[in-house]
């Protein structure tokens, strides 16, 4: 983050002052404080906020070493700050997976060719007893 908490602290405070002196004119003294508070509420979370992406997402933030380049290996208080997004270098193994591709194998096998499946027939039960249907009902039923 970018700065400390006093900053927050005092641009909050100064919404506070500005808040407080034009609003009480106009109303009593108790709403002008409760606005003033939420004033000052408000201005701090966004002041801290706006710190936030300004370090963290933007990138405005160095590590406080005297290693500025950002080149050799950070300290303790650094660790785990900065993320290395940079993939290696694949060229090599890039290249030989293109040649094996492209080179004929002869230990594959040949492609037998194209054999159809030939699933089980069903059967159809046409001789059923009236018994044997009704307890199947019950069952079905049942569950």
């Amino acid at each position: 983050m970018i700065g400390s908490i006093r900053l927050n602290l005092v641009i909050a405070f100064i919404t506070f002052i500005c808040t407080f002196l034009f609003s009480f004119s106009s109303n009593i003294w108790t709403t002008t404080l409760l606005r003033s508070l939420y004033g000052f509420v408000t201005v701090f979370v966004l002041v801290f906020l706006f710190r936030w992406v300004l370090g963290t997402v933007v990138g405005l933030n160095k590590f406080q070493s005297g290693d500025e380049s950002g080149e050799g290996v950070p300290d303790e208080a650094g660790k785990g700050v900065n993320l290395d997004v940079v993939t290696p270098e694949e060229q090599d193994s890039i290249h030989q997976m293109l040649k094996d591709n492209l080179s004929p194998k002869p230990e594959q096998e040949e492609d037998p060719g194209f054999s159809p499946l030939s699933p089980p027939k069903l059967k159809k039960n046409v001789d059923l007893e009236p018994e044997d249907l009704a307890k199947a009902l019950r069952q079905m039923s049942e569950e």
